[in-house]
């Protein structure tokens, strides 16, 4: 583990927020329903299998710069609805890392077969919710990796670009143990602050002088621009409407079952030819990943029967605030993806015009309004409105610039990983972890939605094939390539 920290880590990040935002709370509260569960699930496969007591040493050293690792969310008994981060006072780290041997030989699919059922699994309230587990004798096609590491945390901690800023400040860049780490001491235990000290936040008002502050100046440039004033609203509204558990776009028949068992794959796929597509078109890469893996949906919707026009599909946007190193601060954009257009140039400038479309028109206020209204509700009606916005789509797709190889675990290397996030009543997640090398993309299904998972796989592959040249490839009339 590594000396490349920021002033969040450490005793800095002792300072982060102790109470959970609206949308963090909104995350662990859904734990209760299988179906809306949020963890996020880190693979990475390992060259070797690492020293156990450094591996130890360093969890421990981890939970010291972060804090966060060593907390867990309660409830405030004047306040139901309020979450705080408190101290776990009985944490012990057995219960957060151990190591496990597969029945032999296993290999990608044992491998996985493990990650699905840690998936599945529910987080112990009475600890914080994290696990990091270490597999070893492994033999993955292809690779020479003998080790994996799974890392499974809950989704209220902090989202993907947090997790990496975390992860990139705490590996090491060697095999050789390094002696010059700063080392802070234990965190010490405190009570949590009174649910009367929270009310203000509760009311959705910080009565701290930089608030008020903003809070003034706001008001003083709504009066001198009315009008401008007015159109902001209207954006915070129509994001607030946007968010209502309603239909955007068409729900496949085909993808219409639901259920609690989990599937996971994943695949690599060169990134160079979705960099230069994007490129040439004047578009995003995530624009390209995203026409790309509907482009292999409609293969799979070939194969079983009638392609809807459009795919109801959901991706994040961020916005970051005063605490980018803890929790979650995103939005989500809900659209209709152009799944049945066969010609890949036409969808790539279809899937850009409505994603940009979508965040030109978001506004974090909006945001914040719905998750904040929700916040309130009794956890039953939060838990169906939830639902009732997961089944109103059926795609979720996030992207990741993460760190390029070169990453050490307690002496074993970083070969290769991949990230599978949850799938909140939709039928498919899929998120792509962007590198100089490549993409690897980890997919998470609905077992119940997608009742082939290797064959929607194969038609995923070929939709990103479309890209591998760096320049779309038409279709012929005949419905093949050239």
């Amino acid at each position: 583990m590594t000396t490349r920290l920021s002033g969040q880590f450490g005793a800095g990040a002792w300072n982060l927020p102790r109470q959970l935002n609206a949308l963090d709370s909104l995350m662990w509260r859904c734990e209760a329903n299988p179906r809306l569960r949020s963890p996020l699930i880190g693979l990475f496969l390992l060259d070797r299998a690492p020293d156990w007591d450094r591996l130890l040493a360093g969890h421990d050293w981890a939970t010291r710069m972060v804090p966060r690792l060593r907390e867990r969310p309660v409830t405030s008994l004047l306040v139901p609805a309020s979450l705080i981060w408190t101290a776990d006072p009985e944490f012990d780290m057995s219960h957060h890392l151990r190591r496990v041997r597969l029945p032999g030989p296993a290999g990608r699919r044992e491998l996985l077969g493990l990650v699905e059922t840690m998936a599945a699994a529910p987080f112990d309230p009475n600890r914080p919710p994290w696990e990091s587990v270490f597999v070893e004798g492994l033999r993955w096609e292809g690779k020479s990796c003998a080790a994996a590491w799974i890392l499974r945390f809950h989704h209220s901690m902090a989202d993907g670009q947090a997790a990496v800023a975390w992860l990139t400040a705490l590996l090491s860049r060697g095999r050789e143990p390094r002696h010059d780490k700063p080392q802070p001491p234990i965190p010490p235990v405190s009570r949590p602050p009174s649910s009367l000290a929270l009310l203000p936040s509760l009311l959705g008002v910080d009565l701290g002088s930089a608030e008020l502050t903003r809070l003034a100046e706001e008001a003083l440039r709504a009066a001198l621009r009315p009008r401008h004033a007015a159109v902001e609203c209207a954006r915070m509204l129509w994001t607030a409407v946007n968010l209502a558990p309603r239909p955007v776009g068409q729900l496949s028949p085909l993808l219409s079952a639901r259920g609690t068992t989990r599937q996971l794959d994943l695949m690599t796929v060169p990134l160079d030819g979705l960099r230069a597509a994007a490129g040439a078109a004047g578009v995003s890469v995530n624009d390209a990943f995203a026409a790309a893996m509907l482009g292999g949906l409609r293969r799979y919707h070939e194969l079983y029967g009638a392609v809807p026009e459009t795919l109801a599909m959901a991706m994040p946007i961020q916005v970051r605030g005063r605490h980018p190193m803890a929790g979650n601060r995103f939005g989500g954009m809900r659209v209709a993806g152009p799944m049945a257009e066969k010609d890949p140039l036409v969808r790539l400038s279809a899937v850009h015009r409505v994603l940009a479309a979508a965040h030109a028109a978001f506004d974090p206020a909006g945001l914040d309004l719905v998750t904040n209204l929700l916040n309130r509700l009794p956890t039953p009606l939060v838990l169906e409105i939830a639902r009732r916005i997961g089944l109103s789509f059926d795609l979720q797709l996030s992207q990741i610039a993460v760190f390029d190889p070169g990453f050490y675990v307690s002496g074993a290397a970083i070969e290769d990983f991949w990230c599978f996030g949850p799938v909140p009543g939709c039928a498919v997640t899929a998120i792509m972890i962007s590198r100089r090398a490549g993409a690897s993309i980890g997919v998470t299904a609905d077992a119940a939605s997608v009742t082939d998972l290797p064959v929607l796989m194969g038609c995923m592959e070929e939709g990103f094939k479309e890209f591998r040249e760096g320049r779309p490839r038409r279709r012929g009339r005949s419905g093949s390539l050239r």
